[in-house]
């Protein structure tokens, strides 16, 4: 096999993101209700999933900082980039087309801005659903 061989095998790994899977839990107990809160995040991927009880998985970025009507822009894989809304709506809907793609996804993507400057964030999913799920 001569070199261009060689390059052309290795060329679908050097192309494709190589990240570590950093994916971090951390809970808190309401001292009032005894709900516990569950937070799933990813300083690659610049974003925290969360639970409150038994409720579904939504999501928020790092920053406090984040302008509203910039809002934070999530793709999976090489689907359409999801904008999760600022209102409850907006957010329900966005979350419904979200949490499905999670589960068989393999690369999360996380855009938006934060004052002042842009952020993003780029990170493998891979355990993330466990996670999620282990939070119930």
């Amino acid at each position: 096999m001569n070199r261009l061989s060689h390059a052309l095998l290795l060329l679908p790994f050097l192309s494709a993101p190589s990240f570590a899977c950093d994916w971090q839990v951390s809970t808190q107990v309401d001292p009032m209700t005894d709900k516990v809160t569950c937070v799933v995040s990813s300083a690659s991927a610049k974003v925290s999933f969360y639970r409150y009880g038994s409720d579904r998985p939504n999501v928020r970025t790092a920053s406090a900082y984040v302008r509203s009507g910039d809002g934070l822009e999530i793709r999976i894989d090489e689907n359409q980039a999801i904008l999760m809304g600022n209102n409850a709506y907006q957010r329900q809907k966005a979350l419904d087309e979200l949490l499905p793609q999670l589960k068989s996804g393999k690369r999360i993507r996380t855009s938006f801005r934060d004052v002042p400057n842009h952020q993003s964030g780029d990170a493998p999913i891979c355990n993330l659903q466990q996670l999620l799920n282990d939070c119930s």
